[in-house]
């Protein structure tokens, strides 16, 4: 099972749903989400990940992250470093669940937990922001942004020293866009020497749902 197949196996728990019901509510064969979700398998088509990701509520580029996380160039499967015995697991989202709305322009703060569940102590390492401005050219030579961006106000955040079995909470301060939207913004831990700690790991990220002021006003209504 690839990073794609693990998220939509742990969304799909979340939600409450089965592959069955997957399959049918975004009109896809439950083989092809599997082969989706299997090493080997091919790259999903994006129209697929789109219905895949209405059906699970969150944004397509989410699913589309995980799938390039599979296939890291080798320039970057170089900076990778994995030590025997160095092993992490997520533990909570402490604020902001995944689709948790906030206001267009707002900032607020995501704070993860996360277990150091291997036999080597963390020390001197970072959570580094990994989002890529995504971007296309108009013929007249314009550059236009695909898709709004959670902006964080710094790149990179210290990990306490963190013993085997312990836990640390690592927190990030965001300004969202001045449009609604579902925004992500993705985290992952390296070394000081910029070497990734876990370059299979899918890492941490942050998903919120953007709304304006009338559709908050709305809701509360």
């Amino acid at each position: 099972m690839n990073a794609l197949g693990r998220y939509l196996r742990d969304r799909c728990k979340e939600l409450g749903l089965t592959s069955s019901e997957l399959a049918r509510r975004s009109g896809k064969s439950r083989q092809t989400i599997l082969s989706a979700g299997t090493h080997g398998g091919g790259l999903p088509a994006i129209e697929t990940l789109v219905q895949l990701a209405l059906v699970l509520k969150v944004h397509p580029l989410r699913l589309m992250q995980l799938v390039f996380e599979d296939l890291e160039l080798p320039a970057r499967q170089q900076q990778a470093y994995r030590q025997r015995g160095d092993k992490s697991a997520f533990v909570a989202d402490v604020t902001i669940p995944d689709g948790h709305p906030v206001m267009v322009g707002s900032t607020f703060t995501k704070t993860w937990a996360v277990q150091n569940v291997g036999s080597v102590p963390w020390e001197d390492r970072y959570l580094n922001c990994m989002d890529d401005e995504l971007l296309v050219m108009t013929k007249s030579g314009e550059r236009l942004v695909v898709a709004q961006r959670l902006r964080p106000t710094v790149q990179q955040v210290a990990v306490p020293y963190t013993a085997p079995g312990a836990i640390v909470e690592l927190s990030v301060d965001f300004r969202a866009p001045d449009a609604p939207g579902t925004c992500v913004s993705y985290w992952k831990s390296h070394h000081a020497d910029g070497r990734l700690c876990f370059p299979k790991a899918v890492g941490l990220s942050c998903c919120v749902s953007v709304i304006s002021s009338r559709a908050a006003g709305d809701e509360l209504g």
